[in-house]
């Protein structure tokens, strides 16, 4: 894709003070080619604010960089959510990394709605954005199998791109769960932040369960709780490769999740079917029947998700391998 002697900086744009999956995956990506001993990486927080680096991420290393220039020797890594910076710098090589497929339409429907506006209040606006267009300039990462599918259905060349995962916080990956769970914990872990009206109603249907939303906890505080945990349930979005559902298997958590997103890929999330669920009225007395039954037989289920453990617990070696390959080779 690009060659390393012909780079100049390696600008990182990234959102400031965010504390979501994107944002950490740009933190981990800075902090690897800085372990690697590539020079002139630097983080271009956007918009500007005073301490942009949010305080979850100073487990990682980074340089911050004031200002950009279009230069053809410089590299800039855009997450999806601001393609629009792509037309901004028209000289610069440009990789977007396509972490959310999803925060992305979001993202451009409100843009382009704006210009509208702004068109019919005022004069007819430029357009800023990128399209897809064919540009020599502009590469493509694809976090997940799903973002891959979506570059290639907009007719995106399969040279201009490559598969970057970014990998669990490294807490995860440092701390195995002991080999002998607590059986008789039999709460059920969720973020609270998806898939809501699925939940409720899950919760609604079940209320002699206990369920516990994973919310206004570190890294830390998160993997100490999935440990002691049986089961992780999911009815998200998954608008790429979930962190949440990757820190849960890392610690021996089984996964039951709906089919949407990247979840509906095996490639994205590597268990059985018998554990993924559409989600229904119809299909609620099965979704919660699953449940039980994992709780009451996590040994005999959590072997099914060995697979999917094996890779999650591989990224970051495989994250390093591609960075090798990209800027080192």
């Amino acid at each position: 894709m690009v060659s390393y002697k012909k780079i100049s900086k390696i600008i990182i744009f990234c959102p400031p003070r965010k504390v979501t999956g994107g944002p950490e995956a740009l933190h981990q990506l800075s902090n690897k080619l800085i372990e690697l001993g590539v020079e002139n990486v630097f983080m271009r927080y956007t918009p500007k604010r005073i301490n942009a680096k949010a305080k979850n991420y100073n487990i990682y290393k980074t340089k911050e960089i004031s200002f950009v220039e279009d230069n053809p020797d410089n590299i800039l890594i855009i997450p999806e959510s601001m393609t629009f910076l792509v037309k901004k710098y028209p000289t610069s090589q440009k990789i977007i990394w396509w972490l959310s497929v999803d925060f992305y339409k979001i993202l451009m429907d409100h843009r382009i709605r704006k210009q509208n506006f702004l068109t019919k209040l005022f004069y007819k606006q430029d357009d800023k954005e990128y399209h897809f267009e064919t540009l020599p300039n502009v590469f493509h990462w694809a976090q997940s199998f799903r973002s891959g599918l979506y570059l290639k259905n907009h007719k995106i060349l399969d040279k201009q791109i490559d598969f970057v995962c970014d990998y669990i916080n490294p807490s995860f990956l440092k701390n195995h769960p002991s080999k002998q769970k607590d059986l008789s914990n039999k709460s059920i872990l969720y973020n609270p932040k998806k898939g809501k009206n699925e939940i409720a109603e899950l919760i609604k249907n079940s209320q002699e369960l206990n369920w516990i939303p994973i919310q206004n906890m570190n890294a830390e505080e998160i993997r100490n709780l999935m440990s002691k945990s049986l089961l992780y349930v999911d009815f998200g979005e998954n608008p790429g490769r979930d962190k949440m559902l990757r820190e849960s298997v890392s610690q021996d958590c089984c996964i039951i999740s709906g089919k949407n997103g990247s979840s509906a890929y095996y490639e994205d999330l590597m268990i059985p079917d018998e554990y993924k669920f559409d989600f229904s009225n119809d299909n609620i007395p099965k979704i919660i029947s699953k449940i039980k039954d994992v709780l009451e037989n996590y040994p005999a289920h959590i072997p099914s998700f060995k697979i999917y453990r094996d890779k999650v617990m591989n990224e970051e070696i495989d994250f390093e391998s591609k960075l090798k390959e990209i800027f080192l080779k």
